[in-house]
């Protein structure tokens, strides 16, 4: 009876564990590619009909959302912001609700939705912001809240909280078709949500929006 070679049967065990590695590798790449991913985009300045039409350009983006923004006082018990409240179409936007109101009508009082460090974000009149204990029971009782918003044109207007986000985290939104028929005239399309297949189309879209001064997140 011969020897059993062991050094072949360890060559053969490395060359079969490195085409197992290779193979699994190569199938998550495959999957990578195959994925869908989401990115928002925000701009310092408007997005005209030629810049998104640049945008739809790019390899891999097959959906672009625009999103708008405005500028407004808010107003919440004796604590007041300075802010840019964005317009999404909340169906097409990344976001995890932390907490959101199961029945939401829209009309003509704006309805906000908070990230959840955007509470810490008002001040009083010495600038003091608002302590913890304040910012947990605005949270937990956000749907009793009053507070006014005041727009560029100085026109004050009663506003309510329709839910908390957890993701994004900061900043203010309202829905997209209501900011337009609030704000139709101090609202700008300053950003969106895009979609791109594949991982390494999203490093290209990612480094292309960079250089380009867009802020990606």
């Amino acid at each position: 009876m011969k020897n059993r070679n062991i050094y072949k049967d360890i060559v053969f065990l490395a060359i079969g564990c490195m085409m197992t590695a290779f193979l699994v590798w190569a199938g998550n790449f495959w999957l990578q590619q195959q994925k869908t991913y989401e990115i928002i985009i925000r701009s310092q300045e408007e997005l005209t009909e030629e810049i998104v039409t640049e945008l739809s350009k790019i390899e891999g983006l097959y959906q672009f959302t625009p999103s708008a923004s405005c500028h407004v006082t808010l107003k919440l018990d004796e604590y007041t912001l300075e802010t840019s409240v964005t317009g999404v179409v909340f169906e097409h936007y990344p976001v995890e609700w932390s907490s959101v109101q199961k029945e939401i009508v829209l009309g003509g009082s704006p309805v906000l939705f908070f990230g959840e460090e955007a509470f810490a974000s008002f001040a009083d009149d010495n600038g003091n912001a608002p302590g913890r204990g304040r910012i947990s029971s605005w949270t937990e009782k956000y749907q009793e809240l009053e507070l006014t918003v005041t727009d560029e044109s100085g026109r004050e207007r009663r506003a309510r909280i329709g839910g908390v986000l957890k993701t994004p985290s900061s900043g203010i939104f309202m829905s997209m078709s209501q900011m337009q028929e609030i704000y139709a005239s101090s609202t700008s399309i300053s950003g969106g949500s895009a979609k791109i297949q594949g991982c390494c189309n999203l490093k290209k879209a990612q480094e292309i929006l960079s250089g380009a001064g867009f802020q990606v997140e």
